[in-house]
């Protein structure tokens, strides 16, 4: 809580309010342009410098769309109703997903709440908490033998597409197609109404700020290139990441969605070319899913590496989790079956 009471309109949230406001006001066309960006900006931080490396809203429209009905409260009457509505969030994830029962289940929430991948994400009023929902509830309905549903709730995390990237093409190589057909209706949606809000202008603004976001270092620092570098050979290992987890889930087919789910968040935490701390968030939910699959306790023991790296990831160097990412991926790939066969 301390960055959020030293200047409470210093995260991200404060972005998206931002886009939304120049959304209602100038249009929809216009929430990437930089000089509005930047007026507005200024408006609601007056005391603050405006970075043009960290300070643009980059991600998709409709999650300014989400917030615009937040606008008319205020900037900070909007943080904190989003704060509110990601703990919110968190807590129903844990409802949903959260193996156990009696006190052992409740530790699994107060473990979340101890991490600090998550907390890093609530300081910046992130949408992660939101997409964990989502996901949470998705797996739910596919559980329940409710796949087209499933999916459209799988296709609203367009809101921050890149948190789960991969997961609708694991879904349907492992033969649970409904799922992704539906995924691809509303995220298709999402996107065909983003490109008529923006038009041409806008899509060029976008890709202007986009262009200029690639040059950030802090965008690859829990990647791949982190390790490979920043140039082809980590695109290089994304797409290969990308291709066994493709086969793994096939391989997998006949394993629970709970499996399947959690595959497909951890091969995007390690697939991914544009990842920042908060976004392990995604891992939380992961693990879960993970636990109610019934790994073996070595696999249990190794999710160790992963919690410890993330406490360590910002301040030291993010090696740790990468490596936990990568072993935990590699469990995940290997069919069930075959892993207790040979323990």
């Amino acid at each position: 809580m301390v960055p959020l009471t030293a200047d409470f309109l210093d995260n991200d949230l404060t972005l998206v309010f931002m886009a939304a406001r120049i959304g209602l006001e100038h249009g929809w066309s216009h929430i990437y342009s930089a000089d509005l960006q930047r007026q507005v900006f200024h408006e609601l931080r007056p005391q603050a410098m405006f970075d043009n490396g960290g300070w643009w809203y980059l991600n998709t429209p409709p999650f300014a769309w989400l917030v615009a009905p937040l606008v008319p409260l205020g900037a900070e009457a909007a943080v904190a109703t989003w704060l509110a509505i990601s703990l919110a969030s968190l807590a129903a994830t844990w409802w949903i997903a959260a193996p156990g029962t009696g006190r052992m289940r409740a530790l699994w929430l107060l473990g979340a709440l101890a991490w600090y991948p998550v907390l890093y994400a609530l300081s910046l009023v992130q949408p992660d908490f939101l997409i964990v929902l989502l996901v949470a509830v998705a797996w739910k309905l596919s559980q329940a033998g409710r796949p087209y549903l499933a999916g459209a709730v799988l296709g609203l995390t367009a809101i921050k597409p890149q948190l789960t990237l991969l997961l609708p093409l694991l879904l349907l190589t492992s033969g649970r197609w409904r799922v992704a057909i539906a995924w691809a209706a509303v995220a298709g949606g999402l996107g065909a109404l983003s490109l008529i809000s923006l038009g041409p202008n806008g899509l060029s603004d976008y890709r202007s700020l986009i262009g200029q976001a690639q040059g950030i270092a802090n965008n690859r620092y829990f990647t791949l290139a982190y390790v490979l570098g920043p140039g082809a050979l980590a695109y290089v290992a994304s797409a290969v990441v990308t291709v066994v987890a493709a086969v793994a889930a096939y391989l997998n087919r006949q394993a629970t969605d709970a499996r399947i789910f959690a595959l497909g968040l951890v091969a995007t935490t390690l697939a991914a070319t544009y990842w920042h701390l908060q976004d392990f968030t995604m891992l939380v939910l992961a693990a879960w899913l993970f636990w109610r699959d019934s790994p073996l306790a070595w696999q249990r023991w190794a999710l160790l590496l992963v919690v410890v790296g993330g406490e360590l990831a910002w301040g030291l160097t993010p090696l740790p989790v990468l490596l936990g990412v990568a072993i935990w991926f590699c469990e995940l790939a290997v069919p069930a079956k075959v892993s207790r066969v040979a323990a």
